[in-house]
């Protein structure tokens, strides 16, 4: 349920706002209870961010959320980006690509004016266990050998990478949401670029099993990484004096 704003009121933490007006279909979830503000805040126009009103605090979701909420959502569609790191695999090229099919007889979802072609895919593990990071796994067919192409052409510029250090973006939104194109008729009355779910990032951190019908990879997120630390830079006395000095 979705509560429409209105001044010097009480909200509740979780409560579910939306704008006076059409605000590219966003809602707002309160994070911070508290009391609202006699004007109308300046909604954000993009999802994750936060939004201040008067002592509540908002952070901004798309249209999906409220899609979702109904008996019958529209269908899920999922997206990935792939894209080289130029230092380790001599280019930066990005690689669009979906699971699934569309309307379209090119077996291609336009989603943002970009073409995510259809290829076969599992993707698996992007759950968060008992407060542990996702470590998702990436199974990708290989019978077309594209993917053994690519990581003979990564190889050839560091030995034995196979592609690990590539970011990996799972995109999602909802059916109704994609562009027009889409469709036979190229109409989508419903058609919205911001609605999407938080993109999720992560970095190829192995190549776990390539045989000649699938390559499986293994992603972890970019400070899930051996090696990585937060934060990265070391505090040192030199640089900062006042460690190691306590006062009473």
């Amino acid at each position: 349920m979705t509560t429409v704003w209105s001044a010097s009121v009480s909200l509740s933490l979780g409560t579910i706002v939306a704008p006076t007006s059409a605000n590219n279909g966003l809602f707002f979830k309160v994070t911070t209870a508290g009391t609202t503000g006699s004007s109308e805040p300046n909604w954000a126009s993009v999802v994750g961010q936060t939004v201040y009103d008067n002592d509540v605090r908002y952070v901004s979701f798309s249209s999906t959320f409220a899609d979702l909420q109904s008996i019958n959502p529209s269908a899920i569609i999922e997206l990935f980006q792939l894209k080289l790191d130029s230092a380790l695999h001599g280019a930066s090229t990005i690689y669009y690509f979906h699971a699934g099919s569309n309307l379209n007889a090119n077996n291609k979802i336009k989603w943002k004016g970009v073409e995510y072609l259809r290829f076969p895919i599992q993707a698996s593990g992007f759950a968060f266990q008992k407060g542990q990071l996702p470590r998702p796994r990436l199974i990708v067919s290989n019978v077309t050998g594209l993917i053994s192409s690519i990581l003979l052409d990564v190889n050839e510029v560091t030995a034995g990478n196979d592609l690990t250090g590539a970011t990996v973006t799972r995109v999602r939104t909802l059916a109704k949401f994609i562009d027009a194109d889409n469709f036979a008729d190229g109409v989508n009355a419903t058609a919205d670029p911001s609605a999407e779910f938080p993109k999720e990032i992560y970095s190829i951190d192995r190549k776990s099993a390539e045989t000649r019908e699938t390559v499986e990879f293994e992603l972890a997120a970019p400070t899930d990484l051996a090696g990585v630390r937060i934060p990265k830079r070391q505090a040192t006395r030199s640089l900062f004096p006042a460690i190691g000095t306590f006062t009473q």
